[in-house]
């Protein structure tokens, strides 16, 4: 008698909900219309690499307690066409297409505006769980070179490589997250600290480090050593760490911990040229004539 009394509730309470109106749905599901970026996207990252770029605001993605704007529509698709040649590309024909395909992000979210910490420093790039990039910064940077002068013409590359080397340095992190590098990295250099920013990159190599960043703890400087390694000339690579120079209180050179520190940098660069040869049979050696010469080829 039960099971007769419960059917015909449920359908007594079925036939009152049919005839509720509960008005217009809340949900959008109009198809989205498609810009001329966005078309170029799907064209260039989605399709060929599974990968989904945001660029208009989505709160969701961002940290809400930032002042951040997104990047103007006019600034997204330069960018990620160079990001292809500068990034991408050269890991596809080092690597392999199922190397980059497997490993690249599946997100990208690129937002205008800097973002600026408490502490007065610049975060320039994060990475997610090997899942999503986020690069800042967008509004900031022109791949027009026409009409400047020498100076003008360095100083403007200078910002375009920082912001391709925080790419490398964001799919740095990706790759040890996915193969761990070497615990012997960790015990080259071991006095990390947290007060970085207090450090100009010119003292912090002479502490054996690429970068003030990089003395952050080991996952950062391993990563920061792969991106400045692969955004430089190996003839400015090179150039960069001879003239590492430590003077003692007269002045003068301290030849022995100049060397020191030169010699620290340089088993980071083997340990870390070996890893990636090891881990996914890139050489690094390649990949970074690779990248000069793609941006080389942003003068012209």
């Amino acid at each position: 008698m039960k099971k007769y009394i419960y059917i015909l509730f449920s359908l007594l309470l079925c036939s009152a909900c049919s005839e509720e109106d509960l008005g217009e749905s809340l949900i959008d599901t109009s198809t989205p219309i498609l810009t001329e970026t966005d078309q170029w996207i799907r064209s260039n990252y989605t399709t060929p690499y599974n990968i989904e770029v945001k660029y208009r605001w989505d709160n969701s993605e961002l940290d809400n307690t930032k002042v951040l704007t997104p990047p103007k529509e006019e600034m997204v698709r330069p960018f990620l066409d160079n990001m292809k040649k500068i990034w991408i590309e050269p890991y596809t024909r080092q690597g392999g297409e199922d190397f980059v395909k497997t490993h690249i992000p599946k997100l990208m979210v690129l937002v205008g505006s800097h973002n600026m910490n408490s502490d007065g420093s610049i975060i320039l790039g994060q990475a997610e769980g090997g899942r999503k990039v986020t690069i800042f910064d967008l509004n900031y940077i022109s791949f027009d070179f026409e009409g400047l002068d020498e100076y003008e013409r360095k100083k403007q590359l200078e910002v375009i490589v920082r912001t391709f080397a925080t790419m490398h340095h964001e799919f740095g992190h990706i790759l040890h997250q996915t193969t761990a590098y070497p615990v012997e990295f960790k015990k080259i250099t071991p006095n990390y600290i947290r007060n970085w920013m207090n450090y100009t990159d010119s003292e912090a190599r002479k502490m054996g480090f690429i970068s003030s960043y990089s003395m952050l703890n080991p996952d950062e400087d391993f990563v920061e050593t792969l991106s400045n390694f692969l955004t430089m000339s190996n003839e400015d690579w090179n150039s960069l760490i001879d003239k590492i120079t430590i003077y003692d209180e007269n002045y003068d050179e301290d030849i022995a911990a100049s060397a020191v520190a030169k010699a620290n940098i340089r088993e980071k660069e083997k340990m870390i040229a070996d890893y990636m040869l090891a881990a996914w049979k890139i050489n690094i050696y390649e990949l970074q004539t690779d990248i000069t010469e793609a941006i080389n080829e942003l003068y012209q």
